[in-house]
């Protein structure tokens, strides 16, 4: 008798273990955190302060933030596993947006290794356009306020299109950044880097330019139907055109 009654005391002891055990156990859990990093600049290449920059996830509700610290890094708690795209922000600056984030593909927080390179609002304006033909090439002359220089260097991007009303959200073809030294800036397209760029000898083909910051924050929408520039100065002048040689 003694015998069996050790035996079921020590059954009912490995029960209860065993049934705290489980009802101690946390739950899988569905979120985690998404962390990272930026480094700011002024319109040109110097490093400022990282601290500040408004760090969003969109699509959540209600929508999860976080700010910068010293060393431009962030981290967003609790984000539940997704896709998402993150919003970058801060006054004086233009947004970024990064698309197509994965988070918790692992069941685990995400770290983003890429650190973005973000750059203030231009303060380059355009006074002043043309566009002439010679022999096989198009001339570009813009002036910029302020005026580049050699120790004040001001950064331009141009944009072209068959319509008349060519602009920065309507385009065939944007420029790269271009580094202006000198007032007027100019910039040569031969016929070649034209018919490159989707358009036929003799086609009447209308340009904008832009001022725009050397890290231009620029991105693509996240159905690539577009692509956005946060930086750009919007105080230029009207389009004008030029015949395709």
């Amino acid at each position: 008798m003694k015998l069996k009654l050790q035996t079921w005391g020590l059954l009912f002891m490995l029960i209860m273990v065993s049934c705290s055990s489980s009802d101690d156990s946390p739950a899988p859990s569905n979120q985690a955190n998404i962390s990272g990093s930026v480094n700011l600049y002024d319109e040109s290449t110097t490093l400022v302060d990282k601290s500040n920059m408004t760090v969003r996830v969109l699509g959540t509700t209600p929508v999860i933030t976080a700010l910068t610290d010293a060393d431009g890094k962030f981290v967003l708690t609790n984000v539940s596993f997704g896709t998402y795209t993150l919003e970058y922000e801060k006054t004086g600056y233009g947004t970024y947006q990064k698309t197509g984030l994965v988070h918790g593909n692992n069941g685990q927080a995400t770290f983003i290794t890429a650190t973005p390179s973000l750059g203030r609002l231009s303060t380059t304006g355009i006074t002043d356009l043309t566009a002439n033909t010679e022999n096989n090439q198009v001339i570009i002359s813009m002036t910029t306020n302020p005026a580049g220089s050699a120790e004040n260097r001001r950064y331009v991007r141009f944009f072209l299109s068959t319509d008349s009303t060519v602009s920065n959200t309507n385009y065939s073809y944007y420029s790269q950044v271009y580094g202006a030294q000198i007032n007027p800036f100019e910039k040569t397209i031969t016929q070649a880097e034209l018919v490159s760029a989707g358009f036929t000898s003799g086609q009447q083909v209308y340009v904008r330019v832009y001022g725009e910051s050397f890290w231009d924050n620029a991105y693509d929408l996240a159905d690539m139907s577009r692509r956005i520039f946060p930086n750009l100065n919007l105080n230029t002048v009207p389009a004008v055109s030029f015949n395709v040689p």
